[in-house]
């Protein structure tokens, strides 16, 4: 803000100076604590949908393949910005401004290198995902081919090699700086940030490229577009009425698919919800603060107030998703509360269950015979089978 330095400020501008760069406000606060307690809750999450779906019959489907890679990179995601909030509290606490983690020259390149690569494929994975829901949707006969788990895991494949490839600048203008105000300079007051000569890359690649067309605009119009082709699918009524003439066992598995497809229309609008906001706000503060150098301080202190708070939504979509997958969809409370459960009580438990599921085998096959005591006995059922959806 050398720009700005030769306005004569009024004693409330220099209060608001004195907030945005010496003090932290109740936002900035809640932003770091309630970060920590996303940690512990979206960690905790993140773990239980990894051996919930890391289980069959879900693992048999391509949408958990998604669903399994998002849970690790939100759990990365959100372990990289729980350190951050570590090392700037650590910082605000030093009498020095000592960092809590001294990095060397490589471990800091790599702290960003990883850090951003967390953050674009959980962005990338929920597109992905949307986009494979209309076409299992929309294209049901087509979906059978593409919508596989080996073309998922091509495609997440194919995501990450293009994500490392995207933030390698990182490797390039990350670095040591150990210039400090003090009298003293030693290593351990060096920062890991981007250096000096590498200033107007970074905001070409960061602000622009990555933050604004691949983390805002591109995953903006793919999922709005993609879900509302879903919702006028799900929503009609002509579907609805020729899946009632299926063959039972063919329209359980139609009426699972539009389930499915429903909860994860939830899941990336929650995302567009939670995290767009945050990363569009980081563009406009940039714009005005440094383009079109607004100097009101009293707007920039409520901007940074503003990021704050988005800042901690996007923290928060890191975390929800498994609490959303069991929220929306009620065949997944049933595979939580079945014998297929992570939750198992014992052994005897399971060995009663497999004695029982032996003899509803046997009567299962003396009922074929009887297709209407078959059909009452489905239409009873409060869970529909997981299959290839």
């Amino acid at each position: 803000m050398l720009y700005c330095g030769k306005i004569n400020r009024t004693n409330l501008q220099i209060d608001y100076l004195q907030k945005i760069y010496f003090e932290k406000s109740w936002a900035w606060w809640l932003n770091h604590m309630g970060t920590f307690v996303v940690f512990i809750i979206g960690f905790f999450g993140n773990m239980l949908c990894l051996i919930f779906l890391c289980r069959r019959p879900f693992i048999r489907n391509s949408y958990t393949q998604y669903l399994i890679a998002l849970a690790i990179v939100d759990t990365g995601a959100i372990f990289f910005e729980t350190i951050t909030a570590l090392d700037d509290l650590y910082q605000y606490q030093s009498k020095d401004r000592r960092a809590l983690i001294q990095h060397t020259i490589v471990s800091c390149k790599l702290f960003y290198y990883i850090r951003f690569i967390f953050y674009s494929m959980s962005s990338w994975i929920v597109v992905a995902l949307a986009v494979e829901r209309l076409v299992a949707v929309k294209y049901p006969l087509w979906s059978k081919h593409i919508c596989s788990v080996t073309n998922a895991r091509r495609i997440i494949l194919i995501m990450f090699l293009f994500t490392m490839a995207i933030q390698s600048y990182h490797l390039v203008i990350k670095g040591l700086d150990c210039s400090s105000s003090s009298k003293i300079t030693t290593k351990l007051n060096c920062r890991c940030k981007t250096l000096l000569g590498y200033a107007t890359i970074d905001i070409i690649f960061t602000i622009y490229i990555w933050r604004l067309v691949l983390m805002t605009l591109l995953p903006l119009i793919i999922i709005i577009t993609v879900n509302i082709l879903i919702m006028s699918k799900l929503f009609n009524k002509n579907c609805l009425i020729d899946h009632t003439n299926r063959v039972n066992n063919a329209r359980r598995k139609v009426v699972l698919r539009y389930k499915v497809s429903r909860m994860l229309v939830i899941v990336s609008t929650i995302y567009l919800l939670f995290h767009l906001p945050g990363s569009t706000l980081e563009v406009v503060k940039f714009l005005l603060v440094h383009a079109f150098r607004l100097c009101d301080l009293k707007w920039q202190y409520y901007i940074y107030i503003a990021q704050d708070i988005f800042d901690l939504l996007t923290n928060f979509n890191y975390g929800i998703n498994f609490y959303l997958y069991i929220i929306s969809s009620k065949h997944v409370r049933c595979a939580l509360i079945h014998k297929n459960s992570i939750f198992r009580v014992s052994t005897t438990r399971s060995k009663e269950n497999w004695r029982k599921s032996k003899t509803f085998l046997s009567s299962y096959i003396y009922s074929s015979r009887k297709p209407h005591e078959r059909d009452i006995n489905a239409s009873l059922a409060g869970c529909e089978t997981v299959t290839s959806v």
